[in-house]
């Protein structure tokens, strides 16, 4: 948890200074040209006014012209004196005091917000305090029993709560956890009273879902990232409106800076996102553990599972029409895992199904999901990439204070992605640990190879798009020289096969060392262990990074760790073999959606145009990793093609209809977004007529109607094996029914 958050803040960090570099207004380049144009000269006539040395009477004797020549020290003074009277004073370059004011504003404001946020919840939402019933015992204010069930329950569970407040306004039965350091606070929505009269062991549960937060401190973490996050835009829209101003030095550039720090914010918000949704998972393993109060797990289990199908149905515009058959298929009303939370990053709660699965098996709370790997390699490399592009004006700033020397200045300075790397590497490591975990360890078999290999995909991705949403810099040629750092840059011809051999041998390394310790070592000291193994792995990435002469040392450490491991695990599994954990059964209510309507040959010409379509894609973000495009419009297009593909393969993979529907729409977003950016640049630059643009938005619809027929096909083969199962185990079901019934 705090080592993820140490991953955001530092791209935060790394953002706001590469924001204050080029932040300079155009008076100061106005003087800057002035005295550029100035000092040559005056140094020129200041030579001149000099007496001829004996040196310089014998080269003027031999040659017509006079050479010129340094200005001796001695006349250091006076040659300052000179270019003070003849020329305007040269500009003093602040970037390391712009550089500080960013990080100022953004740890300064981000402290304020974070303070100011339970105050801001409690005026903005019109909270009500409950007040307990006191010693006395003379009630005093609305309600204090629901105070004395929220503070019995915190007593109980070892958590201080200072405060209870009822929202009026909110009908659902529902509560919400706030606060800052030291000042935690529990909201009830108004719906939690009937839920008091009704089902004390409901309120029960949910209570203690709220304490988990508290007792995790993921209200430290969560608004502390929250409050950094909404600082760094407060400082993006700045600059965003300095660059447009017509003051800044060069408007296009920062302006074009910050598009691509607006994606960045993006990307961390939806990452943030998906950290929230893990601790949901661990707030519910919470709520069901073992506390004083009455009921066992297995039924604060069901109670938790019921009130977050009766939550979804209070949220969905259909309300009390959506309802839930547990161990049966589902109705083909809207389902209520559309409005629990989705499994897409912008979602702050995970999706039902998650939920359910999650309470079966606690262990999965902690697994790491492709979403979460791929966009922390996103976060990483976009970072990344954004500080090694302005490092040469890092060394420059070290220059003037006199850290280092003029020899040693270069274009790129890789050791500057050691700083994210370091989290980066932690988080990867320990997600892959507890998801080896959560899928049976070494008698995983092919489940957990699967799960792997598709982390390892979404890891892929995540690197790729960090590097095309911010891929070169000014001193780059056709290569990327962030991209020239890494390890891979001698062995493939192309960034998209060194990044997918950087992903794919990552994953395989940390999940074959993960299975070792998992299985000689205690859980603490096994987290340790693959967590530093994590670390040692992400900076194998950038050996340049690393003192000279220390990389191949560390490539052979990595190397040599998953080498032995996979020998150990050949050993341990023949003569040890440890307790594996619950299946990962599906036995929530799910319907599986068969292929659309086609003959064959349709589902194979559709099939081949999602071929040609996702070989096209890879093709166009392999040249988006080396190079930013001029046009912003061409920029979304190539990213709507990109995202509409990887959403239809991510709708292939889906694990029940909602999710399938949901990529699926959002391919089609995706897929139109780029087509109509793609229309707008053709409309801007030349002028075309209406049959091109008929043509390429009939191409874009063929080819999403072309996409989705094949991922459904695939998705229903993929799943029509578990359809079988359960059809047969429901008609099983429903006929011991009848015979009990009998």
């Amino acid at each position: 948890m705090v080592v993820r958050a140490l991953l955001f803040c530092v791209a935060l960090m790394a953002a706001a200074i590469t924001i204050a570099i080029p932040a300079t207004t155009s008076r100061h380049a106005e003087a800057a040209d002035v005295y550029s144009r100035c000092w040559p000269a005056a140094i020129r006539q200041f030579q001149l006014s000099l007496p001829m040395t004996s040196v310089e009477a014998e080269i003027l004797a031999q040659a017509p012209i006079w050479p010129v020549r340094p200005v001796p020290e001695e006349y250091g003074p006076a040659l300052k004196q000179y270019l003070q009277e003849h020329c305007p004073p040269p500009p003093v370059n602040r970037s390391e005091s712009r550089a500080g004011l960013a990080l100022g504003v953004l740890g300064v404001g981000g402290f304020v917000l974070y303070w100011l946020s339970p105050y801001q919840q409690i005026l903005f939402r019109g909270l009500r305090r409950l007040h307990p019933t006191p010693r006395s015992g003379t009630p005093r204010g609305y309600r204090p029993d629901l105070a004395d069930a929220v503070y019995r329950q915190a007593d109980d569970a070892g958590v201080t709560v200072h405060g209870v407040w009822l929202n009026a306004s909110d009908y659902t039965k529902n509560a919400v956890a706030f606060g800052h350091w030291r000042r935690r606070h529990i909201e009830l929505a108004s719906g939690m009273e009937k839920l008091l009269d009704e089902d004390p062991g409901t309120f029960e549960v949910v209570i203690r879902h709220e304490l988990g937060h508290i007792s995790h401190r993921d209200l430290d973490v969560t608004h502390g990232v929250t409050a950094l996050w909404g600082a760094f835009t407060v400082l993006l829209a700045i600059a965003f409106c300095f660059a447009v101003s017509g003051y800044a030095r060069d408007g296009d550039y920062l302006l074009q800076l910050s598009f691509h720090l607006c994606l960045l914010a993006y990307t961390l918000y939806a990452a943030r996102n998906t950290f929230l949704q893990s601790r949901e998972l661990h707030a519910d393993a919470f709520a069901v553990s073992d506390p004083p109060g009455s009921g066992t797990g297995e039924e604060r289990r069901e109670k938790l599972d019921e009130f977050f199908v009766g939550l979804a149905a209070q949220r969905s515009p259909n309300g009390g029409a959506i309802r839930a058959v547990v161990g049966d298929t589902a109705p083909a009303a809207p389902d209520p895992q559309e409005r629990a939370g989705t499994s897409w990053p912008f979602a702050t709660h995970p999706a039902l199904q998650r939920r359910r699965r999650a309470l079966r098996n606690p262990a999965l709370a902690g697994e790491l999901s492709a979403w979460e790997a791929g966009l922390t390699g996103c976060v990483a490399m976009f970072a990344v990439n954004l500080l090694l592009g302005g490092s040469f004006d890092l060394m420059l700033i070290g220059l003037r204070r006199g850290f280092l020397e003029t020899d040693t200045l270069r274009p790129v300075y890789a050791w500057l992605a050691i700083p994210l790397l370091l989290p980066a590497g932690a988080v990867l490591g320990l997600g892959i640990r507890h998801t080896v975990v959560a899928w049976g360890g070494i008698r995983g078999g092919r489940r957990l190879a699967g799960r792997l290999a598709f982390l390892a995909g979404g890891l892929w991705s995540g690197l790729c798009s960090g590097c095309m949403l911010f891929p070169t810099q000014e001193f780059s040629s056709g290569w990327s020289a962030q991209l020239d750092t890494m390890w891979w840059h001698e062995v493939t011809g192309g960034p998209a096969l060194g990044l997918a051999l950087t992903a794919a041998l990552s994953i395989l390394a940390l999940s074959l060392f993960a299975l070792v310790c998992d299985t000689v070592c205690r859980p603490r000291a096994a987290s340790l262990c693959v967590g530093a193994y994590g670390v040692l792995t992400a900076v194998a990435w950038f050996p340049s990074a690393l003192p000279e002469g220390t990389a191949p040392y560390l490539l052979a450490v990595v190397a040599g760790a998953a080498l032995l491991s996979c020998t150990a695990l050949l050993f341990l599994r023949r003569r040890r073999e440890r307790p594996v954990p619950a299946p990962l059964s599906l036995e929530e209510p799910v319907t599986r959606t068969e292929a659309p309507d086609a003959t064959r040959p349709q589902r194979l010409l559709a099939h081949a145009v999602t071929v040609v379509a996702a070989a096209g894609a890879i093709v166009v973000a392999d040249s988006r990793l080396v190079d930013i495009p001029d046009s912003r419009l061409t920029l979304v297009a190539s990213m709507g093609v990109v995202c509409c593909v990887t959403a239809l393969a991510g709708a292939a993979a889906a694990q029940h209809d909602a999710e399938f529907r949901r990529r699926a729409r959002f391919a089609a977003v995706c897929l139109t977004v780029g087509a109509a950016a793609t229309v707008m640049e053709y409309l801007t630059s030349a002028s075309l007529g209406l049959v091109p643009v008929l043509l390429l938005l009939g191409s874009a619809g063929a080819v999403m109607v072309a996409g989705r027929i094949s991922a459904a096909s695939l998705y229903a083969s993929s799943h029509r094996r578990s359809a079988r199962s359960s059809g047969r185990a429901s008609r099983a079901r429903r006929s011991l029914d009848d015979e009990a019934s009998r």
